[in-house]
């Protein structure tokens, strides 16, 4: 019986698309594929605006972070947006280290990053 790793949730919140990582730790290689290729399918959609939440997540490998670039980058070639919530303060300071707190648009809470988009209207 071959069951399918469901590795984020994602939910609608007011036209926006809130991604849960539904893993404490995104280790292997595995499920670094299954959360490019979850993240990926959202940037179909142009202009599409979509809020990552790390809740609950300790740890994560560094591919990881080039699978947020990528998923970063078209979503901006399309008019979309990514912002990212609920880092823990250990794996914030990776973001910090790499520079990519400059790049990302990261919140506190998931909320935050949900209502920064309220002043631009879905494309």
């Amino acid at each position: 019986m071959d069951e399918k790793k469901e590795i984020l949730s994602v939910t609608d919140r007011g036209g926006v698309k809130l991604v849960r990582l539904r893993s404490a730790a995104i280790l292997s290689e595995e499920d670094v594929e299954l959360l490019g290729t979850g993240l990926l399918a959202l940037t179909e959609v142009p202009g599409r605006r979509v809020v990552l939440s790390f809740l609950g997540v300790h740890h994560l490998t560094s591919l990881v972070l080039g699978k947020l670039l990528q998923v970063n980058k078209r979503l901006a070639e399309s008019g979309g947006e990514l912002r990212l919530a609920d880092i823990d303060p250990r794996l914030y300071e990776v973001f910090a280290i790499t520079h990519l707190d400059r790049l990302f648009r990261i919140f506190e809470r998931q909320d935050e990053a949900i209502a920064s988009f309220a002043d631009k209207p879905e494309a």
